[in-house]
């Protein structure tokens, strides 16, 4: 797992050199990274059934070493379309495989007390890696490359994979069918939920944007924006889902996933919780990593160190109060826990300027990581407490995936859209205070769809030609100072639409049930 939390929690620290020297753009290591949490979230499930059917060991080395091959390759990519296909379709596959694989060994291997502290050595070493991985490959990302900093993730893979080979092989029980139509469902479904969240900052949430085209050919849509569509024919495929798992259930197989386990209320309302707590923390580390990289100027270590508060809030609150639910209602912890992450957010709309250094935020960023640890420490129990021992593996499966889409793909997909919607639409405003312009709603709006063409390609160097060749005189000697309102206005936009989701889960963290006496 070492190998895994080096990669996931140390992206976010890398984006600024991974773009300049792939001469690419944030937005579109954005999708990139979205594209790996479609691939790890929607196999999750089917991962787990495989071991259970070839072999848990085998499923573990194979993982392992796709994992490896991959993110060797990310660390060796000559251009973005190497690192894009490397980092969204291989590595995925690896991570899939071990992540559920991992955590069945455990409990296959240990029973009892021996289980318990095998999962307290987990956690802590999970801990203390999420804290640590993004200060040191921040640090070396900084003094080095970025690629020698991330090569220290399939490092840890040919370690893991030599490790595993002196495991035992788990029992193996070939009548366990995977239906590859389940399968197909759920990959479609999801990857539909998350395409169309990253496509909403281009083409609007709601109503259209710009017109939708496929092969050049424009899609009438009536004004609505293709996002609202592809989000239905998402809930569509999930409906199939789930009745193609009603079917096979009828028939005496077992599905992919049955819907009886949403009927579970304490169940599905602890597992919303848990992907809105994993939202929250994926959407503020990104959205300030892009930040104070793209805004405030600060290099990778120096990002680390920005977001280091939270990473050390979440991961020694969380192992530090575990067992504070014995003493207190694990409920009310979890309650307090989402009022105290509002304030740490709102701390940190306070904090963060262009002009901001790494020290500037660590109140803010250690009081929001604090209240996510609290409610991480006790949330996975109150999911799990109703849900009875026969549906523990199907539960989990769900609850991991969940984290995965929402947590991770959709957290990026909408943070990115967002501020990155919010910083050109500000620019726009402020290019029109300063001409002292009356522009019309439709002409702002054309311009923003200017902007965000502009900079998907633009690089840096192509920039500065941009600014003297294309904007008038006022605007380009207010051109930076327009850039830096903008950025701290999109921040500050951003984290509020993301407290909104803090405030929901504040409100359904009434409805999780008491503690068991």
């Amino acid at each position: 797992m070492v190998m895994m939390y080096i990669t996931s929690f140390s992206i976010n620290v890398l984006i600024a050199p991974i773009v300049q020297d792939l001469n690419w753009s944030v937005s579109g290591l954005q999708m990139v990274i979205v594209s790996a949490s479609l691939i790890a979230g929607t196999l999750m499930v089917t991962a787990g059934r495989l071991g259970d059917k070839i072999g848990k060991k085998k499923v573990f080395i194979i993982g392992s070493i796709i994992y490896t091959v991959g993110l060797t390759i990310v660390v060796l990519a000559p251009n973005s379309t190497i690192f894009s296909i490397a980092w969204a379709l291989i590595w995925p596959f690896g991570m899939v495989l071990v992540i559920p694989t991992s955590i069945a060994l455990i409990m296959y291997f240990y029973d009892g007390s021996q289980r318990a502290s095998a999962f307290a050595i987990y956690g802590a070493v999970l801990s203390i890696i999420s804290a640590l991985a993004p200060v040191i490959v921040g640090y070396l990302a900084s003094v080095v490359s970025w690629r020698i900093a991330l090569g220290l993730s399939p490092a840890f893979g040919v370690l893991t994979i030599l490790a595993a080979f002196t495991l035992p092989e788990t029992e193996k029980d070939s009548s366990i069918k995977i239906d590859i139509l389940s399968v197909v469902l759920s990959v479609l479904a999801f990857g539909t939920f998350l395409i169309a969240t990253t496509m909403a900052s281009e083409f609007g949430w709601l109503m259209e944007k710009r017109p939708f085209d496929v092969g050049g050919t424009v899609i009438p849509l009536g004004g609505l924006s293709i996002v609202p569509i592809m989000y239905a024919i998402a809930v569509v495929l999930l409906i199939v889902f789930f009745k193609r798992g009603a079917a096979l259930t009828a028939k005496g197989e077992t599905p992919l996933l049955s819907a009886s386990i949403l009927k579970n209320i304490p169940f599905s309302i602890g597992m919303t919780i848990q992907a809105l707590l994993y939202f929250l923390i994926a959407a503020v580390l990104f959205t300030v990593s892009v930040f104070v990289q793209s805004a405030a100027g600060l290099d990778s270590f120096d990002t680390a160190l920005t977001t280091l508060p939270i990473s050390i809030g979440v991961a020694f609150t969380a192992f530090g109060t575990a067992s504070l639910g014995e003493k207190i209602s694990p409920k009310l912890i979890v309650i307090v826990g989402f009022a105290i992450i509002l304030g740490g957010s709102f701390l940190l709309t306070q904090q963060t300027s262009v002009e901001m250094t790494w020290m500037s935020t660590i109140s803010g960023a250690l009081v929001f990581g604090v209240g996510c640890g609290l409610v991480m420490a006790q949330i996975a129990t109150l999911t799990m407490i109703k849900v009875p021992s026969s549906q523990d593996g199907e539960a989990s499966g769900l609850s991991e995936t969940m984290k995965e889409i929402v947590g991770q793909g959709f957290a990026i997909a909408f943070a990115g859209s967002i501020l990155f919607g919010s910083v050109y639409s500000n620019m726009v405003d402020g290019y029109e205070t300063t001409e002292e312009l009356q522009l019309s709603e439709t002409a702002k709006e054309e311009i923003v769809i200017e902007l965000e063409d502009t900079f998907m390609e633009i690089t840096p160097e192509e920039e500065k030609a941009w600014i003297q060749e294309e904007l008038p005189e006022k605007t380009k000697d207010a051109y930076q100072e327009i850039v830096n309102n903008s950025a701290e206005k999109a921040f500050t936009d951003t984290f509020m639409i993301i407290s909104i989701f803090t405030v929901i889960s504040l409100i359904l963290s009434f409805f999780l049930p008491g503690k068991e006496k």
